[in-house]
């Protein structure tokens, strides 16, 4: 892979770029890496490559030098990518993403930035390393090739590892241990030591998912949004109407246009007490898996819709929620009763979200009463 850098510090990036796993790849070839100074293309004895912009404030880097660094260098498949506090925010995934390509130019800003027509004319990208500032773009810069470079085949002795790593799954990586067995009175968890290596994993996704929890719950929400629309659609395709119980989700994400109503509408519908509603953006179902309900207020921008399934064991239970979800401003769209006894509804929340609500029947009679 090849990587263009350029900036005002060239020398900034001599030596973290000479050691450790990054010195070793460009040692072996596997990893190509070079660095332009800005100041080459400047203007006049002092090569100016910056000005003060139109309407006041700071410094900022002029378009012309930028443009003409970037064509120096630029090939029918390379992609530039300007670090900057407005860009996307960089994760394991964009790494992945980036490390596909065969040569990327960094454009590394200074002073206030650079010239909105450079961003125009040659930029593919913005990323940003995070909602802080940063004296120069030099160190975002290294953050994204060593981000980079761990996707690289041939970079890491293991690549598995980089698989594996924090944050690859969307979740952060439960704790480890190493020997000795007992330290300071501090046990490693038996199940490590039982050599049953479903057992551990099960284990490892568990603390990885308290972890993530308690330290990074935007990053929690989001492996649960995702995690179950996968679900969901994989559900959906096998068999759209023949639930009959619910899926055993540990946590369902919802899109909703205010959370305060959704919350009011749910705690109404599944006579949820009022103490429940003090946990922010969370609902606990009353199924039998205790399902996790959370909120996600998007506003009114389209939602990525989901559908559920829940199950009624007894039948006064049953009707008396469907009237609860009506009365409370859901709506009850089909109902369907299966050969098996089965009496199935399709609903939606206020949200458009759906709904499938079943339980079983005892009678034939009954089946046709429903109809």
């Amino acid at each position: 892979m090849e990587i263009d850098i350029l900036s005002l510090f060239p020398d900034y990036f001599n030596s973290p770029l000479e050691t450790s796993i990054l010195g070793k790849a460009i040692k072996q070839g596997i990893l190509s890496i070079g660095i332009k100074n800005l100041r080459d293309f400047g203007f006049g004895k002092w090569k100016q490559v910056d000005d003060t912009p139109f309407g006041g404030g700071g410094m900022l880097l002029m378009a012309e030098p930028l443009v003409r660094a970037i064509r120096s260098i630029k090939k029918n498949d390379s992609r530039v990518v300007y670090l900057s506090p407005q860009g996307t925010l960089l994760t394991a995934a964009k790494s992945r993403q980036l490390a596909q390509f065969p040569h990327l130019i960094l454009l590394c800003g200074h002073y206030e930035g650079i010239d909105e027509r450079v961003i125009d004319s040659e930029v593919d990208e913005e990323i940003s390393i995070g909602d802080y500032v940063v004296t120069n773009g030099g160190i975002a810069a290294l953050v994204l090739i060593d981000a980079i470079s761990r996707f690289v085949p041939g970079v890491l002795g293991n690549q598995a590892s980089a698989e594996s790593d924090s944050l690859e799954n969307g979740l952060l990586k439960g704790p480890q241990y190493t020997r000795p067995r007992v330290f300071e009175g501090h046990q490693v968890p038996e199940v490590l030591f039982q050599g049953n290596h479903k057992a551990m994993a099960e284990w490892r996704q568990r603390e990885s998912l308290k972890r993530t929890q308690v330290r990074r719950p935007d990053l929690y929400l989001r492996y649960l949004y995702h995690h179950s629309q996968d679900n969901v659609q994989n559900e959906l395709s096998r068999n759209p109407l023949s639930h009959t119980s619910s899926w055993g989700q540990a946590a369902i994400v919802l899109e909703v246009n205010k959370v305060k109503r959704a919350k009011h509408f749910y705690c109404k519908v599944f006579n949820l007490c009022e103490s429940l509603e003090g946990e922010e953006n969370t609902l606990s179902l009353p199924d039998e898996n205790k399902t996790q309900l959370w909120l996600w207020e998007v506003g009114r921008k389209e939602k990525g819709f989901i559908t559920m399934s829940f199950f009624f064991y007894y039948e006064a239970d049953f009707f008396n929620f469907l009237k609860r979800w009506e009365l409370c401003g859901g709506a009850v769209h089909e109902k369907q009763a299966s050969p098996q006894g089965t009496l199935l509804v399709m609903a939606q929340d206020l949200d458009g979200h759906t709904w499938v609500f079943s339980q079983k029947n005892k009678t034939e009679e009954q089946r046709r009463a429903f109809r």
